[in-house]
């Protein structure tokens, strides 16, 4: 089977983060989560198993993480994004709009914000998760959580 327990793959695994606004409930996890863990049992690149994990972050986050001998096709890519547009059809959520940064306040509440919207009421000290992270040891280290200043979602509110 090639879906395996992310702490499985070393830190150099492929990842894709994806920002689920607003954050999935309980039963709606469970739900995303068995048909994700369904795709990635089947995964496949030109034949080939794809050799991948998932995880759940904070109720907001998707890390799928892909082992780096594993080989991926644009095919096999399109079918994760594909399945990931049903998603957000099916339970009326935002997974694949790049329009969003997604900041943490000091109450420790996650909100996605449009790009007007960070411009508008964030600084270059806001706590922003940069789901452009593309490694897993990023994710781990906690590296992808950080200040504006840090990441990309800082040049919107300097330019």
């Amino acid at each position: 089977m090639p879906r395996i327990d992310i702490n499985q793959l070393d830190d150099h695994a492929r990842t894709w983060l994806f920002g689920i606004s607003p954050a999935l409930n309980e039963t709606q996890s469970k739900q995303f989560l068995d048909r994700v863990d369904r795709f990635l049992d089947g995964w496949a690149a030109h034949d080939v198993p794809v050799t991948s994990a998932r995880e759940l972050l904070y109720g907001s986050f998707l890390a799928l993480a892909v082992d780096e001998r594993s080989e991926t096709s644009g095919c096999s890519i399109d079918r994760m994004f594909g399945l990931l547009k049903q998603f957000e059809h099916e339970l009326g959520v935002s997974i694949l709009d790049a329009n969003r940064v997604f900041v943490r306040h000091t109450d420790g509440r996650i909100e996605a914000l449009s790009r007007a919207d960070f411009r508008n009421r964030a600084d270059l000290h806001t706590t922003i998760f940069d789901t452009t992270a593309d490694r897993l040891s990023e994710i781990r280290t906690g590296h992808w959580i950080r200040r504006a200043e840090e990441a990309w979602p800082g040049k919107l509110l300097t330019a």
